[in-house]
């Protein structure tokens, strides 16, 4: 039910994005603290930065707190100056290295597009490209950081307030902003009053049971909450930007935090930029909706990674299990392998949530992911799915030397010198088996004759081969009104019966994988 509502919600956030009155698309930052160009991409209204500790999350968020000139902040707040400050004393030998570095901003506005430069040099300056007259955009801004009331001196502060001599302010929370928390925390409150003193203040609640108390004796996760409940629900048109947001809460919690602030963002507005490092966070937001950094081990930098389908996501964000993984490169590829497991897994009583296949992945990337699995200790329990036209390249050697030479991984090949899809092209010109037709739901006469037309009509065709194969095949695919994946499958499940075909070798490698695992 809570996946349906999330689907529901992306569709139309994702909707009303080209209508939304400010948003920010990109960030470009180079010289600051090792990174050198990097591009973020902000292409859904809730984004959620995710990566490896040292890969600059923070770094990308303080960035978009300096992207608007913010109503009512002070003179120094939301700038590169006070977020990236330098280590400069009148004294001593040991400063900050100060570099050139710029941080570019790219905003969709109601007139079009348009640029924004920060650019320190001696001091911090903007451009705007010259373009004259130009201004900063304004706009609403919520920065939070991780853990409020964290150390002793800010607790102490607080605490002083019960020393005043006059009665401190109280402002009730209202309606919508206790509801928020009601949505997500398992009591309801009476009343939730904010105490204040100047710049000091101090959340209090009362519950309908009749428990009272303030923020200093509330749990981390439920002060999170109502801290985020009175600060952003009555913002409209802000740009929203939260440091770590599963902090402190459950992870079902952190899905319906999730839930509502996409919600909030489409009642009122919103752009909302997280970091996390929690794989349920990210499951909560489409694809476009994930940023994943990485440092590169090679060359030291920071980047941005494609978005990981759920094997690599799940391997390199903590969400580990015992399946035995496999990753291939395509829908193609997954169907023979489903194939192969249907006749493998009930001969050796190996239950299919024991296996995960992973795929939508080309073969040039998978030293990429052995570099970043490795780097997580996840490369014990996966298997790399080549296809059989790369057995003649040096992909198999690449992901080897990007795993590590102390690091015995494994690497199977699929049947055939060609692609998948010529292979299984090749066993259904050749059937051996009326239960291929069966399954197919197609008479062997009318499968041969769409087959006979199909390669007269791509006999003159002047792509590369591999390409026409591949066409042909979805030409096959819409003729029979069957999916792609679904004729592999049904294919490598019937040649991984027969003792003499070319798949036997990946039958016995993943038989033997399949053992060894299970051991």
């Amino acid at each position: 039910m809570l996946e349906r509502r999330l689907e529901g919600l992306w569709r139309d956030l994702q909707g009303k994005k080209p209508h939304l009155p400010n948003f920010l698309s990109e960030i470009r930052l180079d010289g600051i603290r090792g990174f050198n160009n990097l591009r973020v991409v902000f292409d859904y209204p809730v984004s959620v930065i995710a990566g490896g500790n040292t890969t600059g999350k923070s770094t990308v968020l303080f960035a978009a707190a300096c992207a608007y000139k913010v109503p009512g902040a002070g003179v120094r707040d939301y700038k590169p100056a006070t977020l990236f400050p330098d280590y400069r004393p009148k004294f001593g030998e040991r400063i900050d290295n100060r570099e050139v570095v710029t941080i570019d901003f790219n905003y969709l506005t109601p007139d079009g597009p348009l640029p924004m430069r920060w650019r320190r040099g001696k001091g911090w300056n903007r451009s705007f490209f010259g373009r004259k007259n130009a201004s900063q955009p304004e706009r609403q801004l919520y920065l939070r950081t991780l853990s409020n009331l964290s150390n002793p001196s800010e607790v102490r502060s607080v605490l002083n307030m019960s020393r005043l001599k006059s009665q401190p302010e109280e402002t009730p929370l209202t309606a919508a902003q206790i509801e928020f928390a009601h949505q997500m925390l398992p009591f309801r409150y009476s009343e939730v009053v904010d105490l204040s003193d100047g710049k000091k203040n101090l959340l209090f609640a009362s519950q309908e049971s009749g428990a009272a108390y303030s923020e200093l004796h509330m749990a981390a996760g439920e002060r999170a909450i109502l801290r985020l409940s009175q600060e952003i629900t009555q913002l409209n048109g802000a740009l929203v930007l939260i440091d770590e947001v599963e902090a402190g809460l459950h992870p079902w919690v952190q899905q319906l935090l999730m839930l509502h602030l996409q919600q909030l963002a489409l009642r009122n507005d919103l752009q909302i930029i997280v970091t996390s490092h929690s794989p349920v966070v990210l499951d909560s937001v489409p694809l476009n909706g994930k940023i994943f950094l990485d440092r590169d081990d090679i060359s030291g930098e920071v980047v941005v990674r494609p978005a990981y389908r759920d094997l690599i996501q799940n391997a390199l964000y903590g969400r580990s299990n015992e399946a035995l993984k496999l990753l291939c490169e395509d829908e193609i590829a997954e169907g023979i392998l489903e194939g192969v497991l249907d006749y493998l897994l009930p001969q050796e009583r190996i239950k299919w949530e024991s296996v995960q296949i992973g795929r939508d992945t080309g073969a040039d990337e998978f030293p990429m992911h052995a570099r970043s699995l490795a780097k997580f200790g996840q490369l014990q329990d996966t298997i790399f799915i080549l296809d059989g036209d790369q057995r003649r390249g040096e992909i198999e050697g690449k992901i080897q030397a990007a795993a590590g030479p102390a690091v015995n991984i494994s690497i199977l090949f699929l049947p055939g010198n060609e692609t998948p899809e010529s292979w299984v092209w090749d066993m259904l010109k050749n059937i051996r088996s009326d239960v291929v037709i069966e399954r197919l739901g197609i008479e062997r006469s009318v499968l041969t004759n769409i087959m006979s037309q199909l390669d007269s009509t791509y006999d003159l065709a002047s792509e590369p081969p591999s390409e026409i194969m591949k066409s042909k095949f979805r030409s096959l695919s819409d003729e029979i009104r069957r999916d792609t994946s679904d004729i592999c499958r049904i294919v490598a499940r019937m040649e991984a019966d027969q003792g003499d075909s070319d798949i036997q070798p990946l039958v016995n490698d993943l038989r033997g994988i399949l053992r060894q695992w299970r051991g």
